[in-house]
């Protein structure tokens, strides 16, 4: 059935290039094309699916989450390999497409006429001293600017492939850990890669922005005025055609910027051409004709990787037995700190030195903890939220626990709730020092940090904040100074006192 809906819709295609409506080679390889990208959007669904599955058979982590793991890292791994398969085969059709589309363009232009110029085998079209004077001053010099950014777009679309690939694998690695040992240490890496991506996304799609603005504008200004609207008509169907494929491929694509990139880069090529033959110059034509497949060859329906941090956190209720299940074969086990999560123990008790079981009511689960000062801090339970912990405390009190004390770990950090006051809080903030925050800086900010507002506190220093983690505050920290270099941050603690405590300072 999928295969049968794919085929039909595939015949629905039309000539990108007005004119090649009856060229039956282009008009079958455009249906070839259309075919492959409906499997391979089809594929990606799947690789969807079972990276979803993935996620949520890793929550289980019952008996026979491992073998449920490798079965679908079998089905991840055939799906993936079949993507890979079809880009190959798309290859040859983009380039074979490619050819005939510029081929049939070029050779129905004509040249400029006694505007030619005579130096027809240069290769850079924009010092053509024909071209240069048919320009405004002003904007052949934005020209020429951003014409010197073109080199650090493609290095940005590169390093963001190259760092999606990590991404995927890591991910792949992340979501099957059977530890949270293990599975923090690839988080590590995989979130360093993640946030590398993004500031790399905001820096290509400001960059990108810029050049085709401008150089569509150029372009267009110096086609219009050589009296070729034929031309301007078909970049404008090319234009057209390439925002009807990104609507049609949203679902299928991780970025935005690349996307942005990969159907418009080959429009201000096409414009390229069409000026570089006008000026006759066939060795720019050339040049731009292997930009173009080099472009072409980059594949930006690209799964969409969401990434849920894992948490490990083991919770168990309290239970009171007619027997202490501790004895001397089965002692007490050491507390453990989640370095992800949020869990809720009770406290019975520090000591000096260890305790027997028995002062304990037969309660469980007891969890030991050795302090750096060599007393002993013991502990009942692993509650999920503040309010069964507090049920807890009670019902304890009522066992004939003295003084019972709920203890909060989030994310590795404890601290006692019963010795705090409720008002109490600590935030932390990020100080940027060093210059202005130019707007990929304020999108990489917005996107990473979302509801933190930025406050300029003088001409080279802003604050970022609040936030409610420290982990998060330097993650938005690096990410700062990976999108302007010359600015320099640190991250400051922010300590809000009861009301109390505020009133009687200021007395």
């Amino acid at each position: 059935m999928l295969c049968g809906t794919q085929e039909a819709s595939a015949q629905d295609v039309s000539a990108r290039i007005s004119g090649l409506e009856d060229n039956g080679e282009y008009m079958g390889l455009l249906r070839n094309d259309a075919l492959l990208r409906n499997r391979e959007d089809s594929l990606i669904g799947v690789i969807r699916s079972v990276r979803g599955a993935m996620a949520e058979n890793a929550a289980t982590r019952d008996s026979l989450a491992q073998v449920r793991s490798d079965s679908l890292l079998l089905m991840l791994s055939d799906a993936e390999n079949a993507v890979f398969s079809l880009r190959m085969e798309k290859l040859k059709l983009v380039d074979r497409i490619n050819a005939i589309e510029q081929n049939f363009v070029l050779s129905n232009m004509g040249d400029i006429g006694g505007q030619a110029q005579s130096n027809s085998g240069g290769s850079d079209f924009m010092n053509n001293p024909y071209f240069v004077k048919s320009i405004d001053p002003e904007d052949y010099k934005e020209l020429q600017r951003v014409q010197k950014m073109e080199a650090e777009t493609q290095g940005y679309v590169s390093t963001y492939m190259k760092n999606y690939e990590k991404v995927k694998s890591l991910y792949d690695r992340y979501i099957v850990a059977e530890t949270e040992a293990d599975a923090e240490a690839v988080y590590a890496e995989l979130e360093a890669a993640m946030d590398d991506n993004i500031v790399l996304e905001r820096r290509l799609a400001k960059a990108w922005s810029e050049i085709f603005d401008q150089k569509s504008y150029v372009y267009s200004y110096f086609l219009e005025k050589e009296n070729r609207e034929d031309l301007l008509d078909l970049t404008e169907n090319m234009m057209t055609k390439s925002l009807q494929e990104k609507l049609a491929a949203s679902e299928y694509y991780a970025s935005d910027a690349v996307a942005n990139y990969c159907l418009q880069k080959p429009i201000i090529l096409n414009y390229e051409m069409y000026v570089a033959k006008l000026l006759n110059q066939t060795a720019a034509i050339d040049s731009l004709t292997n930009v173009s497949k080099t472009v072409r060859q980059i594949d930006f329906r690209i799964p969409k990787i969401d990434v849920e941090r894992r948490s490990f956190v083991d919770y168990q209720a309290i239970e009171f037995t007619p027997k202490s299940i501790y004895n001397a074969s089965n002692p007490i086990p050491d507390c453990v700190v989640y370095e992800y999560g949020t869990i809720y123990r009770i406290l019975l008790g520090n000591y000096k030195y260890k305790q027997s079981v028995s002062i304990f009511r037969n309660a469980s689960p007891l969890f030991v903890e050795e302090g750096e000062d060599g007393r002993f801090s013991y502990y009942v339970g692993g509650l999920r939220t503040r309010a069964e912990a507090e049920a807890a405390l009670e019902v304890l009190k009522k066992k004939g626990f003295r003084n019972p004390q709920i203890i909060e770990w989030c994310d590795g950090r404890k601290t006692n709730l019963s010795e705090q006051d409720e008002s109490a809080q600590t935030s932390f903030r990020v100080v940027i020092k060093g210059g202005t925050l130019d707007d990929t800086v304020r999108d990489v900010i917005a996107t990473m940090a979302e509801g933190c507002a930025i406050s300029k506190v003088s001409e080279d220093t802003f604050i970022v904040g609040l936030f409610d983690s420290r982990a998060m505050a330097e993650r938005v920290a690096q990410a700062v100074v990976k999108c302007d270099e010359s600015l320099t941050t640190e991250i400051t603690e922010i300590s809000t006192a009861p009301a109390g405590e505020e009133a009687a300072a200021q007395e």
